[in-house]
């Protein structure tokens, strides 16, 4: 016959407790959707990603920093440089915003389900914010915003963060890593243009007139814009996001389960800091 102790009704309730921080969950959604929101409305102007405007921007870049150099250390050192190329070929510049690479960020920093519920709840704020004199989009937003060729790419970023948060959730090794960020990437990509697309068919059926005239050439054009001209840059800063989002997901991890550091002696330690 053997005696079995029941542990103690403390012990019990800390281990139900573990990730239950409702606070910690509310502020780690609140600082997704203010990432969400800063990258909105960050704006850089990048070259246009070909290789010979690549290396015309590289050329232009090089020749800047050489004129830059005093000509008393390009007498010492001017014999040992290779000669500088001034590109002759205009450059060509698009503007780029960091959504995916942040969506990839908090999908992995802050991981599912929190991730998606702060960049739905951005989604959100977007479409009902313009009621409250509130814009978290850069376009302006508002309820009719789902009309906007870009719409399926906001969309895209929700299934990113579950994406990421998905493949990672219980370990970070570099073939995981690697996998969530082609995965965010697919996800808001293929979801924007399937958007894109339905959108142009959908409209076509509702006005019962066709298809219009050029429409071919403006879907091209947004294709360009959204996604050709982006995914590159995308796949670029969404490595380097995931980079630095590397110590700060335990940092997430302490904040929605405070208790952690403090159950070294329990079995479970480990398998709970590896959920994050």
């Amino acid at each position: 016959m053997q005696l079995v102790v029941s542990p103690p009704k403390q012990q019990v309730q800390s281990r139900r407790s573990v990730r239950k921080s409702i606070i910690g969950q509310l502020i780690l959604v609140l600082l997704g959707i203010e990432l969400l929101f800063a990258a909105t409305f960050t704006s850089l102007e990048m070259p246009v990603p070909t290789g010979k405007n690549i290396a015309a921007s590289i050329e232009k870049d090089v020749a800047v920093m050489h004129a830059r150099i005093p000509d008393r250390v390009m007498e010492k050192v001017g014999k040992y440089l290779p000669p500088v190329r001034v590109p002759t070929a205009e450059i060509r510049y698009s503007i780029y915003t960091p959504q995916t690479p942040v969506a990839i960020f908090v999908g992995y920093t802050l991981g599912w389900p929190i991730a998606t519920i702060a960049c739905a709840t951005f989604l959100v704020m977007g479409l009902l914010g313009p009621m409250f004199n509130f814009h978290p989009f850069a376009g302006g937003g508002g309820i009719n915003y789902y009309l906007e060729p870009g719409f399926g790419y906001l969309l895209g970023m929700i299934a990113a963060t579950w994406a990421v948060g998905y493949i990672t959730r219980n370990s970070r090794t570099s073939l995981n890593q690697a996998l969530a960020v082609v995965a965010g990437l697919a996800a808001v990509h293929i979801v924007g243009l399937a958007y894109l697309l339905g959108t142009c068919v959908v409209l076509a059926v509702i006005e019962g007139n066709g298809v219009q005239p050029g429409w071919q050439q403006w879907l091209f054009q947004e294709f360009r814009n959204l996604s050709w001209y982006q995914l590159p840059y995308d796949a670029l800063f969404g490595v380097l996001a995931v980079g630095a989002g590397f110590p700060l997901r335990w940092l997430s991890g302490r904040l929605t389960a405070p208790d952690m550091g403090t159950r070294k002696d329990n079995g479970k330690f480990k398998e709970l800091m590896d959920d994050y």
